[in-house]
């Protein structure tokens, strides 16, 4: 099983024990919020859209600091944020110039959040991964596309700074059956191409199927752009944008609230739900007990 499955379900139960049922009556606030920092990432895995360069070049573009807060002082200000804020997306986060300094004022802003970076690892050593820590970093996970060097120089680093696994979580993804690169695949909402990498599934789209994601998660670009969902590479689906909506207002609006009704109800004929793969009931049953009361279904 993958290891994230239980991780996520026991933040997700734990979130919703502390939201008192009287702030639940529109619905449950997202227990995830995945923010894409930059513009480019330092690999092209064969899995992935940007192995596709002309699709996805490489761009020198960053969340900016000032847009980046503002939406941090949203979640402070609505629902004194306790949820988990990762750092991952369509990019590599550790590439932007802030990241320190945005670590400690997210934790200064939100010292209730739980955040996490998810990084390839590439420009990670010993005394990064301790300053990442030191301003305020709960959780590090290192996806591992190489070799099992590159997993041991890891491993020592976490023995020489005497972090817990959990809190330093090594993922390998170099080893198992040859093309499943340790990772539960799915084809990116359309966006790639699995049979190219080996892989052949007998599916017929729509899927006749839930996804629980949006009704705990929700996704937002380095631009500033609301997605439904992280899986959306192609970006069919944007709902509002940060420099004009506050989050509170796109979560709760008619029309993420529309696409979470049609899930809930195995509906995916929408975009880009309709050219989907992804098992996105494995998680979320929490949220879709509490969305079900809110939506009186």
């Amino acid at each position: 099983m993958d290891p994230n499955i239980p991780r996520i379900k026991e933040f997700n139960t734990n979130y919703l024990s502390k939201i008192k049922k009287s702030n639940l009556h529109k619905g449950p606030p997202p227990a995830h919020i995945e923010f894409d920092m930059h513009g480019s990432c330092s690999r092209r895995c064969a899995f992935c859209p940007r192995v596709d360069e002309k699709k996805w070049p490489n761009l020198e573009e960053t969340f900016a600091v000032s847009l980046y807060l503002k939406i941090i002082n949203e979640l402070r200000d609505a629902w004194d944020y306790s949820g988990r804020i990762s750092w991952s997306g369509y990019s590599e986060p550790t590439m932007h110039k802030d990241v320190f300094r945005l670590i400690k004022l997210t934790k200064e802003i939100l010292p209730k959040c739980t955040l996490d970076i998810v990084s390839n690892g590439d420009f990670l050593d010993k005394e990064v991964i301790q300053k990442l820590y030191n301003c305020g970093l709960d959780h590090l996970r290192v996806s591992i596309y190489t070799n099992n060097k590159t997993t041991q120089k890891f491993i020592k680093i976490r023995e020489e700074l005497k972090i817990n696994p959990e809190v330093l979580f090594i993922r390998e993804r170099n080893k198992g059956r040859k093309n499943d690169f340790g990772l539960m695949l799915n084809n990116r909402a359309g966006a790639v191409n699995l049979k190219q990498i080996g892989i052949k599934r007998e599916q017929t789209f729509p899927l006749v199927r839930k996804c629980n994601y949006p009704l705990f998660k929700i996704f937002v670009n380095y631009n500033g752009d609301y997605q439904i969902c992280s899986n959306d590479w192609n970006k069919k689906k944007i709902i509002g944008n940060a420099n004009k909506k506050k989050i509170i207002d796109v979560w709760f609006s008619e029309e993420f609230n529309k696409i979470r009704k049609s899930l809930m109800q195995k509906n995916r004929n929408i975009d880009p739900c309709k050219t989907c793969d992804v098992q996105g009931d494995l998680n979320g049953d929490e949220f879709f007990d509490a969305w079900k009361e809110a939506y009186k279904i």
